[in-house]
């Protein structure tokens, strides 16, 4: 399954319409730039390849999965963003503290109401990822991805996550939950080819 960056309309291809929903906080940022949409080809998480499988495959947070990999702490850098009382939208890259190397890069829209007073206030704030104010504040939730991806790096991914255009990278349409089931966000993740993914893959492949 393929999504384009026409707008859906009445009688439109319902496989297109279910790909542009789970990639709205994305699509949304490229639609007002007026950007077109790269060509993200849906896959069955058995079809994401090692080691990315084992970064995305799985109902964690990516903020301490991401750390965890690359040895590091993580910050986050806001490229765009729109917001009102109760929802917020950001395009953003997350880098390795200990070496500035971007680890992901995508779109994410937080449900403010469902998030307590001084957790919505640190998450408005902009400074930290979510998933980090998340556990830092133990708030209760659980991921659960709808989609797994793989795309070609455009322009725009691939200055943002320093991959050649054309480059293939694999990521995931997920939601983070509360406990009662409530969506506190929906997120479009994608991970750049790492030195470590690589050399990762060498080492298995021997």
């Amino acid at each position: 399954m393929h999504a384009t960056p026409e707008p859906v309309r009445g009688g439109a291809d319902p496989e297109l319409a279910e790909a542009l929903h789970r990639l709205l906080p994305f699509h949304y940022f490229y639609e007002r730039s007026g950007r077109d949409m790269p060509d993200f080809h849906f896959l069955e998480g058995k079809e994401v390849p090692y080691p990315y499988r084992s970064m995305l495959v799985h109902n964690n947070d990516m903020t301490p999965t991401l750390a965890a990999f690359h040895h590091s702490k993580l910050y986050l850098e806001v490229h765009a963003h729109e917001a009102n009382d109760d929802y917020l939208l950001r395009l953003v890259t997350l880098h390795a503290a200990s070496s500035d190397v971007p680890v992901e890069y995508g779109a994410i829209g937080i449900h403010l109401s469902t998030l307590p007073e001084d957790v919505r206030d640190l998450v408005v704030d902009g400074r930290k990822p979510l998933g980090g104010i998340l556990g830092e504040y133990e708030v209760d939730h659980h991921g659960s991805p709808s989609a797994f991806f793989k795309v070609p790096a455009d322009q725009m991914i691939g200055d943002s996550l320093k991959q050649d255009e054309g480059e293939i990278l694999y990521g995931r349409c997920n939601q983070l939950l509360d406990p009662e089931g409530l969506v506190i966000a929906d997120i479009v993740e994608i991970l750049p080819r790492s030195s470590e993914s690589e050399k990762w893959i060498g080492n298995v492949s021997r």
